[in-house]
C-alpha cells in the first residue's frame, strides 16, 4: 500500500490543484492520499474564503482520502515554520511514503541542493551571505545571491524569487532536518503565477479567483 501526502490551503480548490493531485497520484501510484490543510486561517493570516469544513469536503470530493488540519500556530507562519510544522505532522503519522508539492521550477535535484546548503550552512556559503548582508542587501536577496555563488548557478537568484519554489525548498529542508524517509515528488506548476489574476490555459490562480469573488464577479468562476 502506497500513501501520498499533500500540504495545501485549497483557498479555494481550483483546476491547478486538480492537476497537481492527478499528476501526484500518477507519479506515486498511490493507493491513498492525505492532505494536510490549513483551517479557518491561511498562511498570510487572512480568514479562508471558505470555511474549513467545506474545504475538507471539496478536497474529499476531488480525490483526497483524509484531510488533517494543520494547526493555526503553523498555518499562519512564514514559509519555514509553515513547512516545518506540516512536515513534522506528516512524518510522525508513520505511514506516508511520498510528499508531493508544486513549484515553478521542474528541477528537484537543484531545489534539493539549495535545501541541503541551507541546512548544512557550509562555510563558503556563510562567508558569501555575510558579505552581501554587509553590502546592505535584504536577507532574502543576500541569501539567494550567496547560494548562486556557492552552488555556481546564477539561475538560483531567479528560482528563489518564486513563491512555490521557496515553499518547495522549505519542504525539502524540513525533510532533511527530520531525517525523514518520505520521498519528495515535484510537479511543475501550471497556469499563471501565484499572485497573478489573469487566465492562462484554463487556469486561474487562487488569488485571481478570490479577487473576482470579492468584486462580485462570480459568473464563470465555476470553470476554474
Amino acid at each position: 500500500m502506497t500513501i501520498l501526502s499533500i500540504i495545501a490551503e485549497y483557498n479555494p480548490f481550483h483546476n491547478g490543484h486538480g492537476y497537481h493531485l492527478a499528476k501526484s497520484i500518477e507519479k506515486s501510484q498511490a493507493d491513498y492520499v492525505i492532505a494536510i490543510m490549513s483551517g479557518s486561517f491561511v498562511q498570510r493570516g487572512e480568514p479562508s474564503i471558505i470555511d474549513k469544513w467545506s474545504k475538507a469536503k471539496i478536497a474529499i470530493d476531488n480525490g483526497i482520502d483524509l484531510v488533517i488540519e494543520l494547526p493555526t500556530a503553523y498555518a499562519c507562519q512564514r514559509a519555514e515554520s509553515f513547512a516545518s510544522g506540516a512536515i513534522k505532522l506528516i512524518d510522525r503519522l508513520g505511514v506516508v511514503d511520498y510528499i508531493s508539492f508544486g513549484a515553478e521550477s521542474h528541477d528537484l535535484d537543484l531545489l534539493d541542493s539549495i535545501a541541503k546548503s541551507l541546512v548544512e550552512k557550509p562555510q563558503a556559503y556563510r562567508r558569501a551571505l555575510e558579505e552581501f548582508i554587509g553590502a546592505s542587501l535584504s536577507f532574502p536577496r543576500a541569501r539567494a545571491r550567496a547560494l548562486s555563488i556557492y552552488l555556481k548557478n546564477p539561475a538560483i537568484e531567479d528560482i528563489m524569487n518564486n513563491s512555490n519554489n521557496i515553499l518547495a525548498i522549505e519542504y525539502l529542508k524540513s525533510l532533511r532536518e527530520e531525517n525523514s524517509t518520505i520521498k519528495p515528488l515535484l510537479i511543475k506548476r501550471q497556469g499563471p503565477a501565484y499572485a497573478a489574476t489573469d487566465i492562462k490555459d484554463n487556469y486561474l490562480s487562487a488569488t485571481g479567483i478570490r479577487s473576482q469573488a470579492f468584486e462580485g464577479r462570480l459568473d464563470g468562476l465555476e470553470d476554474f
